[in-house]
């Protein structure tokens, strides 16, 4: 047998058993059009299936919505359901802010970094280790008066994963940021935040989302049929994972504005529905920002918000540091290094 041959019949075999998998994964947040043969096939999708998922989830996050909304204010859900985004102004005042940069310039922890064309993403994960003698950086990210509109944005009781983030443009010459260009992260309504910690002009490539693209009219429901039938062929590296890119000319098609950046002064607080069209702004080189930068992707097809115990949260936390060492172990392995890997900690905090 050629080693073509029988690298088909492996293959085949692999989709095999991996089809009950495959299958299981419909109802749960799994997304990629490229690893998964029945999410990503042209025949399913042709049936309908991408459009079943959108519209069952958005169902189940509106109910779970529902349950969840005398924990804000009114005018608070309305907003957010409207534009996809919330700014808040003046969430924490300048005495915090100084305190808390003072308190970043302390970590000494776990730093990771992802590159990203000419940008590099930097970040620690707010554990228990990280929040240790930073009490006005504790203090914030434990009041519920932080938590609740992010649980709700979220539609999930849960605690999100709360990092310190450190956006750093034109690190490199490797081309343009792809986070710049418009993109949903996936198919359900999930939640990002930004706490900012020094004001962000145009400049430094603020925040930018595409107003009302989080909903889900008609012309989006049309664009998302088609995206899927080709999704698998798609060559941006995101969009065959599911995290679908929008160009203009496709915003313009669905009756959408054009993208806004959200700029704004330091100690503003911005969540976002990503499943709305968002990015970053594109910055001057060697501009960056520095944020309390928080998410969360509950389960779409569960009706249940969860519970708010810290307890879920850290448990999660845990998970991810497990895959890490997996990601850095596997990337030794092959001489290289993961994707987020490991920085001394003053490459970030040198702000």
């Amino acid at each position: 047998m050629s080693a073509h041959r029988k690298h088909l019949v492996l293959k085949k075999l692999k989709n095999l058993l991996l089809l009950p998998v495959w299958i299981v994964s419909i109802v749960t947040p799994a997304k990629s059009f490229r690893d998964n043969v029945v999410i990503g096939s042209r025949i399913l999708n042709w049936l309908g299936l991408h459009i079943v998922r959108i519209v069952v989830a958005r169902t189940i996050v509106w109910l779970r919505w529902t349950v969840l909304a005398p924990s804000v204010p009114t005018k608070l859900r309305r907003d957010f359901h409207a534009n996809g985004f919330l700014v808040i102004g003046n969430f924490i005042p300048a005495a915090d802010i100084d305190a808390i940069r003072a308190e970043i310039r302390t970590h000494n922890g776990e730093t990771r970094q992802m590159l990203q064309g000419d940008t590099a993403t930097q970040r620690f994960l707010l554990d228990h280790d990280a929040l240790s003698e930073k009490p006005t950086l504790a203090g914030l990210v434990g009041s519920q008066r932080f938590l609740r509109p992010l649980a709700y944005a979220a539609a999930k009781l849960t605690p999100p994963l709360v990092y310190v983030q450190r956006i750093r443009n034109g690190v490199r010459d490797k081309g343009p940021d792809p986070q710049k260009n418009m993109h949903a992260d996936t198919f359900h309504p999930t939640m990002k935040a930004w706490l900012f910690l020094e004001d962000v002009p145009a400049e430094k490539g603020p925040f930018t989302y595409v107003r009302g693209s989080q909903r889900l009219t008609w012309s989006r429901l049309k664009w998302e049929y088609k995206r899927s039938l080709i999704a698998r062929q798609q060559p941006d590296g995101y969009s065959e994972k599911g995290s679908f890119r929008a160009t203009k000319d496709d915003l313009a098609a669905m009756g959408l504005p054009k993208p806004e950046g959200v700029c704004v002064k330091a100690g503003t607080l911005v969540i976002a529905n990503t499943n709305g069209f968002h990015g970053r702004g594109h910055a001057g080189s060697n501009q960056s920002r520095l944020e309390i930068w928080a998410y969360a992707r509950p389960s779409p097809f569960n009706p249940l918000p969860g519970l708010p115990m810290r307890a879920f949260g850290t448990l999660q936390m845990a998970m991810l540091k497990a895959f890490w060492r997996k990601k850095d172990a596997d990337a030794a392995r092959k001489n290289s290094r993961a994707s987020w890997h490991r920085i001394p900690p003053g490459d970030m905090t040198d702000f």
